[in-house]
């Protein structure tokens, strides 16, 4: 599965925009309300199209979702609803291209699915062949959320009931809350208790198990081991020199583990028939809020090519306000950085993190803290006023005063910042303090 664009119209804060899309990663950056998570919600309507015709849950228009306006009306403003919400999309299901779209046409109406006949024709398909037992590969769809290390009910095995064996079950269970944001971290560890103790009894290696192995080893910084501990019942992991159970590693650790582990474990019950390549040959959309949540800038730099290398054949929708991970950004077709803010700033290729955080985020002045800036701006106001360029009573002038004095505290044992008042003193002809 893979979307080459998505349009949105009257989608939160979207009036209409198109959205093309790479084939592998896709990175949305932008401020606060320019709507990096409304894109995802977007994904996840279009992704879910799939999920219609599937024994799994979909994702539908929510009331939350629908663009309002203002207009303004004689003195009274009014806050209006926009429809219809629409978004439509293009890509490739089961390696036939397709084009569908989901609308919502009022506020009483239902998401519509009648323009989702292709998709529903590959889902059917795929339903027959999966009862038949067929080796057909399905792509994993899967959303996880800022909240997706706390909005779940997680075990941390202190005096707690063991946890209970995954029974066995279909195929579809790789769908389950699958565009749900927040994570099932239960369902990751019954998975590996079932398999892990399946190899003990079995005196064997288990495919899909050494499959997840790999994958999480892939993508988490220094760890070198992952089981699940029988004897402990908790899921163990080895980080440099410590073993230690899953609830009790960082926020950083314990998030990229978890979130990685259900990636793979979807794409191992998805699809049993790829054996230790379950990971490597799935394909798939996978929807990532805030990529940086949690980890170190170090680990922020290799977390988009540790996620293209366990799976390839995923297509990734993430964002983030972090320069590193933008900065971290090959130079290929496969990969594209989408500016909410300024979509011709997207040159991050060799570029440093000020260049990258001034000319593409558009926060300037970087080398220096802000209150160095406003100490430098209170000082240009005071000695303007002094110098006659701009008029000022006697108590703006002691306020200004007063505000460059404690601005200026912390930097007195700054040789720049003393020359740069020197200088402003001397051209104001106030004598030095």
């Amino acid at each position: 599965m893979r979307l080459d664009w998505i349009s949105a119209r009257n989608f939160r804060c979207f009036d209409s925009q198109l959205f093309k899309m790479a084939e592998q990663f896709n990175l949305f950056i932008g401020n606060n309300g320019t709507g990096k998570t409304a894109i995802l919600d977007a994904l996840a309507i279009a992704v879910g199209s799939l999920l219609l015709w599937l024994p799994a849950k979909s994702r539908v228009f929510k009331q939350d979702d629908v663009r309002v306006s203002w207009h303004a009306l004689g003195e009274t403003p009014t806050l209006e609803q926009q429809y219809p919400v629409v978004v439509t999309c293009e890509g490739e299901v089961a390696d036939r291209k397709a084009t569908w779209e989901r609308r919502l046409n009022s506020a009483k109406s239902r998401t519509t699915r009648q323009t989702t006949s292709e998709i529903r024709r590959i889902a059917t398909e795929m339903s027959d062949q999966v009862m038949n037992g067929e080796s057909v590969t399905l792509p994993v769809v899967s959303y996880y959320g800022t909240g997706r290390l706390w909005n779940q009910k997680r075990r941390t095995g202190v005096g707690k009931r063991r946890l209970a064996t995954e029974k066995p079950g279909s195929r579809w269970r790789g769908y389950q809350d699958g565009l749900n944001p927040a994570s099932d971290e239960k369902r990751v560890l019954a998975w590996f208790k079932t398999q892990e103790m399946a190899a003990i009894q079995e005196e064997r290696s288990i495919a899909a198990l050494e499959a997840v192995r790999a994958a999480v080893l892939t993508c988490v910084d220094n760890a070198t081991r992952v089981r699940f501990g029988v004897q402990r019942d908790q899921l163990m992991v080895t980080v440099g020199n410590e073993d230690l159970p899953l609830h009790l590693l960082s926020d950083g650790y314990h998030s990229m583990v978890a979130m990685i582990a259900d990636i793979a474990i979807r794409a191992a019950t998805l699809n049993p028939h790829l054996g230790e390549r379950a990971a490597l040959e799935t394909p798939g959309v996978v929807l990532i809020d805030e990529l940086d949540l949690h980890l170190h800038p170090k680990w922020q730099r290799r977390v988009v090519e540790d996620l293209m290398s366990a799976f390839p054949k995923i297509q990734f929708f993430a964002t983030t306000h972090s320069p590193f991970i933008i900065q971290s950004l090959r130079d290929s077709e496969k990969v594209r950085l989408h500016n909410l803010d300024n979509e011709q700033a997207v040159d991050s290729v060799g570029r440093s993190v000020e260049e990258i955080t001034e000319e593409i985020q558009g926060v300037k002045d970087v080398q220096r803290s802000k209150r160095h800036a406003d100490m430098i701006e209170a000082a240009k106001q005071y000695y303007g006023v002094l110098q006659g360029e701009k008029k000022a009573s006697e108590a703006e002038v002691a306020q200004l005063k007063t505000k460059l004095d404690e601005l200026a505290e912390p930097f007195s044992d700054d040789p720049a910042f003393v020359a740069f008042l020197n200088m402003k003193r001397a051209a104001a002809g106030v004598a030095g303090e």
